[in-house]
């Protein structure tokens, strides 16, 4: 039996944390073998600095180095004896399932402009300053008349969002339709229906296109 033969994964021990390798976990077991506690949590270190830049994109959390220790102690299962400089993971932690997160059960009053607006206009509603609160009013309105148009080729006028407005509010946000100033965006001119149906127009007549083409490439071939 040669050395491959005998050397297959199945036949290693199994990989703890797959994203980083069979190298970091036999790095750890090593680490594991030397007797000096010092010299182990010297090598931790380093370890969490090459993880590091393996994974550059943990370096994006501001405890990323929390982060990589706390793996290595999940990769050394959790068999590792050094100075680690964070609360020392246990694996109770790792099998325990995340709280529940609730689910909005509030119903929406106009479900075509989303939550997000809603809790904006909640957020407006709360404003003191006239001035800021103006401003915002109108960036919601002009939300509102942009969403409408794309989605439901509809233009909303000032009057009509006003009345939204108001519904919404619950009465706090008392404007009328000449108080309001739409920005009208540019991209709300090119309707989705439309679009998708020009490009499937667009795409047909390229197919027939080229068709067209191989079956002239067809004619014109000589074959000698």
């Amino acid at each position: 039996m040669t050395i491959l033969q005998s050397d297959y994964n199945t036949q290693r021990e199994q990989l703890r944390i797959y994203e980083f390798g069979r190298h970091i976990q036999d790095y750890v077991t090593q680490i594991q073998s030397f007797p000096d506690k010092e010299k182990r949590t010297q090598w931790v270190h380093n370890l969490v600095n090459i993880m590091a830049t393996l994974n550059p994109e943990i370096k994006l959390q501001s405890n990323y180095k929390e982060i990589l220790w706390g793996h290595i102690y999940q990769i050394g299962n959790y068999d590792l004896d050094v100075d680690c400089p964070y609360a020392i993971p246990k694996p109770e932690e790792k099998a325990k399932k995340p709280s529940q997160i609730g689910y909005p059960t509030t119903n929406i009053r106009f479900r075509f402009y989303g939550r997000n607006l809603q809790m904006m206009v909640d957020k407006v509603s709360e404003m003191e300053d006239p001035e800021i609160r103006q401003e915002m009013v109108n960036l919601i309105a002009s939300f509102m008349f942009n969403s409408c148009k794309i989605w439901n080729n509809e233009n909303l006028s000032n009057e009509v969002i006003a009345e939204h407005l108001k519904i919404l509010s619950k009465g706090q946000l008392q404007i009328q339709g000449s108080e309001i100033t739409v920005s009208v965006d540019a991209s709300s001119n090119l309707q989705p229906k439309k679009f998708f149906k020009s490009n499937a127009n667009n795409f047909g007549r390229n197919k027939n296109t080229n068709n067209n083409k191989n079956q002239n490439r067809g004619k014109n071939f000589r074959r000698y």
